[in-house]
């Protein structure tokens, strides 16, 4: 009953605590909003129940985006945490940051790149604070670059990773004790909790499956070697003990929903929400099975590559885009939200530009954990085309028609020149390699980034 209540009084509240803000109108406040860019991980599209999910998932993103501007069709930029989130933060596709797992080596972002932090610091005078929880967004991956305050915490000796909830602890005692109000504010929050294993905390941990009701299949299961052997065949997973784990997943997103809720809520308690932008945006999805595969960074199909992208707060117009939108205008939007112009080197458009609806493009998402050959995809309004120039027939999928990516279509030249031009361009820097000791190597190779 508790966890109902909670899920009701975040449903009843975050829509007055949104609508406070300007909520599109004109306001009188004359300096750049407070900025904060919600960075959720392993969050597929199709599970909020905002876009029609059969359960209810996610009431406080359900009512940013009824407040606020919602894309229904987002293609990420790759299959897996540190090329993704590079991407949000610099602006550049894949291919031209450079961050990824290639031949065996981790690259991290070129420190000579400017990041959101690094441009709205310097040029419209924000503090900035990140509180990350991932190993793939530590200093030695280059994510803390333009930060006032970098917070990153991950699997490191026998520690647990920090939850949604100690999260928002940390963020809101650092907020409370270093907050310059002379300034506006640009935070990064990053929630890990829908990753494997999905182990979430009580109450949240029965609200749609028994997290022990399998003795495989259960909130343990997860590391590299349960995610191979499941995806080698050697262990097989039926349609009870799938819903069990999806079960568990829904739970981590309804857990981290309502978090975000609570520090909507806090920022509210401290007079801070008139004048704020939420932007929130996954990194990546989650497989189950669909081609016949469990987990994320060995495929390019939607389940990996649909994230949800949700902007609210002040004077954030409410509607829908349907066109496709990246990962890359995530950097191009902040900065015109701050008034600053695009730089030319980014990737990406600003989403709440008036013009950003009247040209199409192409988009583009590559790189997977350790697999040889890679891959890359190439979307351009409903078709992608995905392949590599070691595959003699790249296969193209029509999503109006194929959402799901049942039925391989042959694709044009044009879209298969422009697959193998994106698969040809080196970095538009010096992406460093970045070591890992023993003890975190172990760590990551639980988690599946090594095999």
């Amino acid at each position: 009953m508790k966890k109902l209540v909670n899920i009701l009084m975040f449903i009843a509240i975050v829509p007055l605590l949104i609508l406070s803000g300007c909520g599109g109108r004109d306001t009188s406040l004359s300096r750049c909003p407070d900025i904060v860019l919600i960075l959720i991980d392993t969050i597929r599209a199709d599970h909020l129940s905002v876009n029609g999910y059969y359960r209810e998932t996610t009431p406080v993103l359900d009512s940013l985006a009824s407040s606020g501007t919602i894309c229904t069709s987002v293609q990420g930029q790759s299959s897996w945490s540190l090329p993704a989130m590079a991407t949000i933060m610099t602006g550049l596709s894949q291919r031209s940051h450079g961050a990824s797992c290639t031949n065996g080596h981790f690259y991290g972002i070129d420190p000579t790149f400017p990041t959101i932090p690094h441009l709205i610091k310097h040029r419209a005078g924000y503090q900035t604070a990140a509180f990350f929880n991932d190993i793939f967004m530590n200093e030695d991956c280059g994510f803390h670059h333009g930060f006032d305050h970098f917070d990153c915490q991950y699997y490191l000796r026998n520690e647990t990773l920090r939850n949604a909830e100690e999260t928002v602890d940390n963020y809101l005692e650092w907020y409370d004790a270093n907050r310059d109000s002379t300034k506006p504010l640009f935070s990064a929050v990053h929630f890990f909790d829908p990753h494997l294993p999905y182990c979430p905390p009580h109450p949240w941990d029965t609200l749609y499956s028994d997290p022990k009701a399998d003795p495989l299949f259960n909130k343990f299961w997860g590391s590299i070697n349960d995610v191979q052997d499941l995806n080698q065949g050697l262990v097989e997973m039926d349609s009870t003990q799938l819903e069990i784990m999806v079960g568990l997943y829904d739970s981590e997103l309804a857990f981290t929903d309502s978090q975000i809720g609570r520090l909507i809520s806090e920022l509210m308690a401290r007079g801070t929400l008139e004048n704020t932008v939420f932007i929130i945006v996954g990194d990546h999805g989650e497989e189950f099975l669909e081609h016949g595969g469990f987990g994320h960074g060995y495929t390019l199909y939607r389940e990996i590559l649909n994230v949800p992208l949700i902007i609210s707060g002040r004077c954030i117009p409410v509607g829908t885009i349907d066109r496709v939108v990246a990962q890359v205008d995530i950097l191009p939007t902040v900065l015109g939200l701050v008034g600053l112009d695009i730089p030319i080197w980014a990737d990406g458009r600003n989403i709440l530009n008036p013009d950003f609806e009247r040209t199409a493009r192409y988009i583009h998402s590559s790189n997977l954990i350790g697999t040889i050959p890679d891959l890359a995809a190439v979307r351009i309004g409903n078709r992608v085309v995905i392949g590599n120039p070691q595959e003699v027939s790249p296969v193209m999928y029509d999503l109006r028609n194929d959402p799901n990516e049942i039925n391989p279509l042959v694709p044009g030249r044009e879209t298969v020149e422009q697959l193998f031009y994106y698969w040809s361009l080196p970095p538009k820097g010096n992406p460093p390699i970045v070591s890992f000791g023993n003890k975190i190597e172990r760590k990551l190779q639980y988690l599946g980034y090594f095999r």
